[in-house]
């Protein structure tokens, strides 16, 4: 039954892509809405587009190829020798020598062909800003979660749900595969709406707070702290713009004070989801403590993540120093592990090494960096603090392992780089619609 919906609601997206990318949308911003909308219509059909068909490569993946090879000819290549991606390249050649130093090319080729899927889709929402702005940029870009968006809440309404976790608790993700990965599409969906100023969406807070319930019924309590801040920035500042400046502290006090009450009573509403968390934090030596010390009790925390992350420490820590170096390979966790890190920062020292995990965390220090740095206020308060809780997120999960991870880390990215340009080559772009 909800498979026949899924086919209805996929055949509206096409006409409603279809029309969205014909009326004065620049190619770049087509390309845009086209590779994530494709993403998002594949993942649907998981049953039948995450099977291998192809020397061992699914049609997702085939896709995903697919579109970072037309990237790298669609972009400029003014736009690749961009300053700004240095960090970004430094962590793409520590991939690569790992990989050949282990001999791990199907996973070195796997792992750099996402990030090619990345770059071109964060040059192309960068370049669709430069040429048609941010507002009109996003309006556009929110028709490409049309599926995904429209799936779940029929799902909510017919009661197809998915059960996760061991406590009985469930998730409402459309019919999709798999709750995490679902998440970061509602989480794009929250931050594209945010982007969007004032009077330039109708109806922008209604939609905003629909998505945060969506994501809060996708139960995927990782993805809920990351918009934490967003959501905060989002509701602060939209009362801010209505007040005049002798209201401004007393009105916003009382506004923090209520943004302060909700987000209590959220976390008392799932403190059974989020205990874990807090146990955690007050008792972080459990990170470093070798795995065959753990109790049972201990092996439970944050759904078994804890005693995850201490097995690829406890690797690691027992490795030559080559391997120290350079890590163990690009996806060489499942030679050795059956489950993979469950936090990104872990992967990445197991994977990559320390010279990996450096460059890992210089990207992302470079981003965050920019992300604050940019000169309209609010956007960067939005970006900024987006970007804290993302990186907060790759803790306790690896959205950057998935496609639509890193769509939402393009998003970003490509939004940073359209507010702060310095390079005079880039502004030469057609501005015509095609």
């Amino acid at each position: 039954m909800f498979e026949l919906i899924k086919v209805a609601v996929a055949l509206v997206s096409i006409i409603l892509v279809y029309r969205v990318i014909t009326n004065n949308c620049n190619k770049y911003l087509a390309f845009a809405v086209l590779a994530i909308w494709l993403r998002y219509f594949s993942s649907g059909f998981h049953d039948i587009t995450y099977s291998p068909i192809v020397a061992g490569f699914s049609i997702n993946a085939l896709i995903s190829i697919c579109i970072a090879g037309l990237g790298l000819i669609v972009i400029p290549k003014s736009v690749l020798a961009l300053k700004k991606l240095i960090s970004f390249y430094f962590l793409f050649a520590a991939i690569a020598v790992s990989g050949f130093v282990n001999m791990e090319i199907t996973g070195t080729i796997n792992v750099l062909v996402k990030w090619c899927y990345f770059l071109v889709l964060a040059s192309c929402i960068f370049l669709s800003i430069r040429v048609q702005g941010r507002n009109d940029n996003f309006r556009k870009l929110l028709i490409a979660f049309f599926m995904p968006v429209m799936l779940q809440i029929l799902s909510i309404l017919l009661g197809h749900v998915k059960a996760t976790e061991a406590d009985g608790s469930a998730s409402y993700i459309g019919g999709y595969s798999h709750e995490a990965a679902f998440s970061m599409i509602i989480v794009a969906f929250i931050f594209c709406i945010g982007l969007i100023e004032r009077n330039h969406l109708r109806f922008r807070t209604t939609l905003f707070t629909l998505a945060f319930v969506l994501l809060i019924l996708v139960n995927y309590r990782t993805a809920i702290l990351t918009v934490l801040p967003l959501s905060a920035v989002f509701y602060f500042t939209l009362v801010e713009q209505r007040l005049k400046p002798t209201q401004k502290a007393p009105v916003l006090t009382v506004v923090a004070m209520v943004l302060f009450l909700v987000f209590v009573s959220l976390s008392i509403t799932m403190q059974d989801r989020f205990a874990d968390v807090g146990y955690l934090v007050t008792n972080l030596d459990l990170i470093f403590k070798a795995p065959e010390y753990f109790t049972e009790n201990e092996q439970d925390i944050m759904s078994a993540r804890v005693y995850i992350w201490s097995k690829y420490i406890n690797e690691f820590m027992n490795a030559n120093s080559i391997n120290m170096l350079l890590g163990f390979g690009p996806e060489s966790w499942s030679k050795k592990f059956t489950l993979y890190a469950h936090n990104t920062y872990v992967s990445n020292l197991y994977e990559l090494g320390l010279i990996g995990f450096v460059c890992f965390l210089l990207m992302l220090i470079n981003t965050l960096i920019l992300g604050f740095s940019m000169k309209e206020k609010r956007l960067a308060k939005i970006v900024g603090f987006s970007i804290i809780g993302f990186a907060t997120m790759n803790i306790a999960t690896m959205p950057l392992w998935n496609i639509e991870g890193l769509i939402f880390f393009a998003v970003i990215v490509g939004t940073i780089f359209a507010s702060r340009s310095s390079s005079g080559a880039i502004y030469k772009v057609d501005r015509q619609p095609n």
